[in-house]
């Protein structure tokens, strides 16, 4: 790997870092303060949380494929899961945005429904994330496993 490919890798860990940083700054006084418990705080906690794992995971991806590329080629157990891994953690994120967005409409549509004002909506909404998010990217992981075909002369032996 070229050098300015490693430079370029090197940027996207630090800003991913940077990412990490900010997401645990804005989430921490959303656990730890009282009055930060309301329903659009929790989903806006689990966007937080959300986006630690996926720059987490891309981090330990950029280590991986830019600095240590052999220890991906070698084990064939990687071949299935850092694909559905990569996209579960981008999925999560774009889920939990749209989460949070279908949460503020029913607010506004329905305002005078407290259904959508309790914490329970708020983890149901959670659930149902998260529930989609591991379900979706399955195909990923079940069309990716290598196939190799072994081309041998004798037709018949290839069929039967």
């Amino acid at each position: 790997m070229s050098e300015v490919a490693r430079f370029i890798i090197l940027v996207e860990i630090i800003i991913l870092l940077i990412i990490i940083v900010l997401t645990w700054i804005y989430g921490l006084p959303i656990i730890f303060i009282q009055r930060f418990h309301t329903t659009t705080n929790i989903l806006t906690f689990n966007v937080c949380f959300v986006s630690f794992l996926c720059s987490l995971h891309w981090i330990i991806y950029y280590i991986f494929y830019g600095f240590y590329p052999s220890v991906l080629d070698k084990y064939t157990a990687s071949c299935p899961v850092v694909p559905y891994f990569q996209t579960l953690v981008s999925c999560l994120v774009t889920y939990a945005l749209l989460m949070i967005t279908i949460n503020r409409f029913f607010l506004v549509i329905y305002s005078n429904k407290t259904l959508f004002k309790r914490h329970r909506w708020s983890f149901i909404s959670i659930i149902i994330q998260w529930i989609v998010a591991i379900i979706l990217p399955l195909p990923y992981f079940m069309l990716s496993f290598k196939v190799n075909i072994h081309y041998d002369d004798n037709l018949a032996k290839f069929f039967f």
